[in-house]
């Protein structure tokens, strides 16, 4: 008789336990951290959240942490695959700019630069005419001393722990695909570099903390450039290690054996599914991949003799971001630095 109750009480203990962990599973998937980039139910509650993720603001220059999924300006989108963020706004820094410029007491406020849509970090916002001209001096004279500096995540791990580049973007077409795609090249022409035919990106890596079984790795990029997606080419077909949350550029390189090789880009761009063990560990079922940020973060940026001193600014991780990084169990420590030195 006692063992028939203890079987009883020891199913309806499983079975309980069973309904419980599929509560929290569904729970944890509803309440995920992806679920939650934008939060605001309003412009103004939009424009407040900017103003609290103020950098610096001295002298007419204004610099913000943008948020991820966030574009510069209504035009200024990227349709393509482009990632699903869920109860995403339609909010510009745009849009926010009079009311920024008001509550910190300027006429104007004018975007000088911005990370792409689907990244995050360091935006510049200048006061006046000066300002603007001093920043743009420094992106255009001091490129090769490398002004931005990128926290990535990318699936797999880089042959290299470190390692310096300059390569060409090219632009080439496909008659029977009636479309353009963005390649690497290594080697080109004086007339090809002349004639404005590719653009030199030139970069700098190191990584930073490898994750849980070497499934990702967080990578410190400097680089000359991000427009035109480098990055994440650069990352895909020069590292073989796509942007975790990137759906554009991850499918140009395919596992051939224990090999990974490059294939034709025209023949890509299909979200490229991720290894269970990453999912996992992101909370994240395969049918959901497309809620996974892509994973480019513009963490410090440096102006050379910004009137007469090298200004370094540096933008904390985005809430996601750094849930991901602890999801991942990276063993490199995160340290605060002074956002504001000389060099």
């Amino acid at each position: 008789m006692w063992t028939l109750l203890n079987k009883f009480y020891t199913f309806r203990h499983i079975h309980a336990n069973i309904s419980y962990i599929k509560i929290l599973r569904k729970n944890y998937i509803k309440d995920h951290p992806y679920k939650n980039i934008h939060p605001w139910k309003s412009l103004s509650e939009f424009s407040n959240d900017l103003i609290n993720n103020l950098i610096y603001n001295k002298d007419g220059l204004v610099i913000l942490n943008k948020p991820y999924g966030i574009r510069r300006k209504k035009f200024n989108s990227f349709k393509s695959l482009e990632n699903k963020i869920p109860n995403s706004v339609d909010y510009t820094l745009d849009d926010a700019l009079p009311y920024i410029a008001k509550e910190l007491n300027y006429s104007n406020l004018n975007i000088i630069k911005s990370p792409e849509m689907y990244m995050s970090g360091i935006t510049l916002l200048a006061a006046n005419p000066n300002i603007q001209h001093k920043i743009e001096f420094a992106f255009i004279h001091y490129r090769k001393y490398f002004i931005n500096t990128y926290w990535i995540v990318t699936v797999g791990t880089p042959k290299e722990s470190s390692n310096k580049s300059c390569v060409g973007i090219k632009s080439i077409s496909n008659p029977q695909f009636k479309n353009k795609r963005q390649i690497l090249i290594t080697s080109w022409s004086k007339n090809e570099e002349k004639l404005k035919k590719i653009k030199i990106l030139r970069t700098q890596y190191k990584i930073l903390s490898n994750s849980i079984l070497n499934l990702c790795s967080l990578i410190e990029l400097k680089s000359s450039f991000h427009n035109k997606h480098a990055i994440r080419l650069f990352a895909s077909t020069f590292l073989y290690c796509p942007i975790l949350g990137d759906n554009l550029y991850a499918s140009q390189i395919q596992k051939v054996g224990n090999t990974y090789v490059r294939v034709d880009p025209f023949l890509t761009y299909s979200t490229r599914k991720l290894d269970d063990k990453i999912l996992k560990l992101l909370g994240i079922t395969p049918n959901n991949q497309n809620i996974i940020p892509t994973h480019i973060h513009l963490r410090s940026i440096v102006l050379p003799k910004f009137f007469g001193k090298t200004l370094k600014i540096e933008a904390p991780l985005m809430p996601y971001f750094d849930w991901t990084y602890k999801q991942l169990e990276f063993k490199h420590t995160i340290q605060k630095q002074d956002i504001n030195h000389t060099l």
